[in-house]
């Protein structure tokens, strides 16, 4: 049963959180192609999915950070959680373990 609870309470979190850092690279690549303002449906998509990350990073990113670079600053604030993430399972002993 631990092993389930480390399964669970690790990889999923992980998932999402490596989902939303792919997701935040593709918006960055793909705003080298569309301007901000574009129609085109695939950057309505990952502007959906990003905006509320790119609006929580805003709330802990120093202001002197220019806006084209906040999404590189997400990408790396959500890295540095999954790390966080890694550690906190692994201090409370439900990380899951290979071949279980």
């Amino acid at each position: 049963m631990n092993d389930e609870i480390g399964f669970w309470a690790f990889h999923l979190p992980n998932t999402l959180l490596a989902a939303l850092i792919y997701t935040l690279i593709g918006r960055y690549i793909l705003s080298l192609f569309f301007p901000p303002d574009s129609d085109k449906v695939v950057w309505k998509v990952f502007r959906q999915i990003t905006d509320p990350v790119l609006a929580a990073t805003r709330s802990v990113t120093p202001a002197i950070v220019p806006v084209p670079l906040l999404n590189l600053f997400a990408v790396v604030w959500l890295f540095l959680l999954r790390v966080a993430l890694f550690y906190v399972i692994r201090m409370l002993g439900v990380l899951p373990t290979p071949g279980a």
